[in-house]
């Protein structure tokens, strides 16, 4: 590895020179067990460190966090993309249990969690659907499908209200909901513009002008769409390049599904999963309009990748919300 770039990357952390040396033995440690430098690693090198990370009972965040950064620093986009799967599951399931305890009671929650078999952080997406099917199948034996809806539809990857801060503010600088969001779809095709020159990962995704044009043609995407007090949402593909590419529906599907617990399971078949998992997507596609708006809001799943359409697409019900008309 480039210990300088390294070193020189997190001191603007402003991290001691004994924190940084200790982070950096972690990418150490993983160069040591697959006997090469991190640079000439391969997916299946990071599949197998992590199965043994999980194996001696060493699958923490900070044994995991300075290897995926690392592979940013050094523009090794499909090995960092593949980092960021494990990191896009932790502690999901988790909160979604403690939503139990928000909507129904503790003693349900803990009722639910006796019968739970919850993956280690680390488990890899091939594994992950059978853990959704068991989750599922207890949700719905102990819930209501409404209730259960309820509770996956959540912030289930915690994501602060601080972070949707800025956009609250261009909300209430609009005249109306629908003209933010129109001037919002507007800054997010600018934003992806700016990644793309640049040559940045956006989130998970590379950025192409295929990918500004596909959301540009599509304002619900980034965005969202406003018609007799329904907002419309439509997710951006996960891995956009390849959905766009790709000739096959099933491979569509694939690419365009975000959640590392269901997707391989769109190609393999292995699992029953029901659709309705796809509320806990529903809840990450809401929570900025919550914030932006103040209250908490209801969301309906119209389509979803794990039923056979090509999106995940979703409503929000604003009928009775207090928004800019």
């Amino acid at each position: 590895m480039n210990q300088k770039l390294f070193m020189d990357r997190y001191k603007r952390f402003n991290e001691e020179d004994e924190a940084i040396q200790l982070s950096m033995n972690t990418i150490l440690a993983f160069e040591e067990y697959i006997d090469k430098d991190i640079e000439q690693t391969t997916i299946d090198n990071i599949r197998d460190y992590m199965e043994h990370l999980i194996a001696t009972k060493s699958n923490r965040y900070n044994n995991v966090i300075h290897i995926a950064r690392y592979y940013y620093y050094v523009d090794m986009k499909e090995h960092y993309i593949q980092m960021t799967k494990y990191f896009n599951s932790l502690g999901v399931l988790e909160h979604i249990v403690d939503r139990i305890a928000m909507y129904e009671s503790e003693e349900l929650k803990e009722d639910v969690v006796k019968d739970l078999e919850l993956p280690p952080f680390g488990t890899d997406s091939t594994d992950l659907p059978r853990y959704a099917k068991k989750f599922m199948d207890v949700m719905r034996s102990k819930l209501s499908e409404t209730s259960c809806n309820k509770i996956l539809a959540g912030n289930n990857h915690r994501i602060p209200e601080s972070s949707f801060e800025k956009e609250k503010e261009f909300y209430e600088q609009s005249d109306s909901f629908a003209e933010y969001l129109r001037y919002r779809h507007i800054r997010k095709v600018a934003e992806l513009q700016e990644y793309y020159d640049e040559n940045r990962i956006w989130f998970e995704q590379v950025i192409t002008p295929d990918v500004i044009e596909f959301v540009r043609a599509n304002p619900e995407i980034l965005s969202g769409v406003i018609e007799n007090d329904k907002l419309y949402i439509t997710k951006i593909p996960y891995d956009i390049n390849r959905f766009l590419r790709a000739e096959d529906d099933t491979w569509k599907r694939y690419y365009a599904c975000h959640c590392s617990f269901v997707r391989e399971n769109i190609l393999d078949g292995k699992e029953d999963i029901p659709k309705e998992w796809c509320y806990c997507s529903g809840g990450f596609a809401k929570f900025p309009f919550e914030t932006i708006l103040g209250q908490e809001l209801d969301v309906k799943l119209l389509e979803t990748p794990l039923d056979g359409d090509l999106l995940c697409r979703f409503e929000i019900d604003l009928s009775n919300v207090d928004y800019k008309r």
